[in-house]
């Protein structure tokens, strides 16, 4: 008897690695999943790190039936949460939870838009935009400062414009979209 029970635990003992691999290759399928199926309908950027981590992830789910099961059904899920949401007139407030509780993995493209504009202007045209659309304190622009801020100002304006075209020609809360645009950048602009 104990010389089975000693063969048994050797031979569980060969087969923990792989149960341990399929337990992180599971967790990145539950990570990675969910982000990837509604990257275009909330418009996540999603990091070059990322993306490649979801490559190698999928390459490793191919040869893992049970990983492969798992990502098909999270897609699923994913999508049919996103679609209940939507047509209970909550699809900005699912995507906003929906990316901040992801925000390792994603961020929304437009707050990385802004992220980037924002780095690349001085610290008086971050504060006077932070001041015109978010509320922020007043502050003075120099003459050079008025062309970055003007283009700045036209792309948020622009932003507007396309999430009501947006909400117009999917039947959405045109308010809740446009807010969520502004209530977007204003919170790239605070990262600053």
């Amino acid at each position: 008897m104990k010389r089975c029970l000693a063969a048994f635990a050797i031979a569980a003992s060969l087969y923990a690695p792989v149960a341990r691999a399929n337990d992180a290759l599971e967790a990145e399928v539950r990570a990675y999943a969910p982000v990837f199926s509604l990257a275009k309908v909330c418009d996540i950027r999603i990091s070059e790190a990322t993306s490649s981590d979801h490559r190698a992830m999928l390459e490793a789910v191919k040869s893992d039936p049970n990983a492969d099961k798992l990502a098909y059904r999270l897609h699923y899920e994913a999508q049919t949460a996103y679609i209940k949401a939507r047509d209970g007139g909550q699809r900005v407030t699912f995507c906003k939870d929906f990316i901040a509780a992801n925000s390792q993995y994603a961020k929304a493209r437009f707050t990385a838009v802004v992220e980037d504009l924002m780095s690349d202007v001085s610290t008086s045209v971050q504060k006077a935009i932070a001041h015109n659309v978010c509320g922020a304190p007043p502050v003075k622009l120099s003459k050079a400062d008025w062309k970055p801020y003007a283009q700045i100002k036209q792309m948020l304006q622009n932003e507007q414009k396309l999430a009501k075209k947006n909400a117009e020609t999917n039947g959405w809360n045109v308010t809740e979209e446009t807010t969520a645009v502004t209530e977007q950048f204003c919170a790239a602009v605070k990262t600053r």
